[in-house]
């Protein structure tokens, strides 16, 4: 399976003590979302830093997306005065984390350049 980063990569890298309890199955998901979205042409031999810190980064965000999904009742919105409450929908939590993890993809691999000599992120004449 295809994993762009170790434990100790992911220690180092965040600068934590632990690792999340299901690492092998969050860096296996991180990994191949990574891979999907940069049409896999990134190194495997020779993994840019950048990529690794992204896949940290997306390894946390669907572990806290699979807490939040785990737990009943995700409070969105709370009015005290009226006493009015509204919980989040596991379709908005999912749709929520997919942005988040594509703004870590922006954010970190907008200038990484692939095997093929184009960006990461390019995906053809659109």
């Amino acid at each position: 399976m295809l994993k762009y980063i170790t434990e100790e990569d992911y220690k180092k890298l965040l600068g934590k003590d632990s690792i999340p309890d299901n690492f092998n199955n969050l860096v296996i998901q991180a990994s191949s979302y990574i891979n999907y979205n940069t049409h896999g042409r990134i190194d495997i031999d020779n993994i840019p830093e950048q990529v690794q810190y992204a896949t940290c980064l997306i390894i946390d965000l669907v572990n806290e997306e699979n807490d939040k999904l785990s737990k009943i009742g995700n409070l969105k919105s709370q009015n005290i005065e009226g006493w009015s409450e509204s919980y989040s929908t596991p379709e908005e939590i999912k749709q929520d984390y997919a942005n988040k993890k594509y703004t870590v993809l922006q954010e970190q691999l907008w200038n990484v350049i692939g095997t093929d000599g184009n960006p990461l992120l390019y995906c053809g004449v659109c």
